[in-house]
């Protein structure tokens, strides 16, 4: 489905890049994601994604494990320019990665939901609960030297680009997409998720959206993001979307708000799941593709 260059990696390019001026320049690398088609990478479950925008470098979430820094390594990108760390929710696949970042030295400032250091779970069928909770602590963060902005609301990173901070759930018939929980005390609540965000870049030819697992709901975040922007051109969603649990009526009814807007690049990753993105292909077409390791948007 993606356009394969020389160096394995997949490229979309979406306007005239030729044209000059002050156009924002946005390039986009995932670099952690479940899967990869270049024998260089490691496919890890998870999702991270490198966002450059005008020569600023944002990294958006970290993947599980270590394969954020092996994934970059052999794509030649420069994690240590990296600055400015957003984290979309706090499950471990999204924040594994953060101890393997810090081993890298430097100082970083994390823009976070106050909730990403709940412990977090997962009830399974057998009624176990699966723990989910992110692998390092608010204080060993601080320890080497990183600071924290907390994002409960929309905060702007640089102008033009955003994260959302809580999404409102507006659809009634998206959720959280599992039976999440988190722990107060010694007792475990149902978990919605509030800490769920997207980071927005607000492109004069669209918004592009990077998106962790849109526990929110993919339409609800769609939404939120014309809403706080005002612009209600979307050039490209990237990143997970939680549909492998959706029925049928969650899916029907996706698709349906899906087609009442104008999205260029619809790029499925991670948690959307194999039949959800196969009925995406199936009804919206070639504005789907599938968001691998080594997956580049550029404008």
């Amino acid at each position: 489905m993606l356009e394969q260059r020389e160096d394995i990696s997949y490229t979309v390019s979406v306007g005239d890049r030729e044209s000059g001026g002050d156009k924002m320049q946005v390039n986009i690398t995932i670099l952690v994601e479940n899967t990869t088609p270049d024998m260089r990478l490691i496919g890890e479950y998870g999702f991270a994604a490198l966002v450059q925008v005008d020569g600023h470098s944002f990294l958006f979430d970290t993947g599980s494990h270590d394969a954020l820094l092996h994934n970059a390594r052999a794509l030649s990108l420069d994690l240590g320019a990296v600055k400015k760390v957003v984290i979309s929710h706090g499950h471990s696949d999204h924040t594994g990665g953060i101890r393997f970042l810090l081993q890298q030295g430097g100082e970083r400032t994390f823009y976070l939901h106050p909730h990403v250091f709940y412990p977090r779970g997962v009830v399974l069928s057998n009624g176990q609960i699966k723990d989910l909770s992110m692998p390092i602590g608010r204080e060993e963060i601080m320890a080497q030297g990183d600071k924290f902005v907390e994002t409960p609301r929309v905060h702007e990173l640089m102008p033009g680009v955003l994260v959302t901070g809580e999404v409102p759930r507006l659809t009634d018939y998206e959720n959280t997409g599992g039976n999440f929980v988190y722990q107060t005390s010694s007792r475990w609540e149902t978990d919605n998720l509030t800490d769920d965000q997207a980071l927005i870049i607000d492109h004069p030819e669209g918004l592009i959206i990077v998106s962790g697992c849109a526990h929110a709901g993919l339409i609800n975040t769609l939404q939120y993001a014309c809403q706080v922007t005002g612009n209600h051109k979307i050039q490209a969603f990237i990143g997970g979307t939680h549909l492998f649990t959706a029925n049928q009526e969650r899916m029907s009814q996706t698709i349906q708000a899906l087609k009442q807007y104008d999205i260029k690049r619809l790029v499925v990753s991670h948690c959307t799941g194999f039949y959800a993105s196969a009925m995406l292909y199936n009804e919206l077409g070639d504005t789907v593709r599938k968001g691998e390791v080594g997956y580049r948007f550029r404008v």
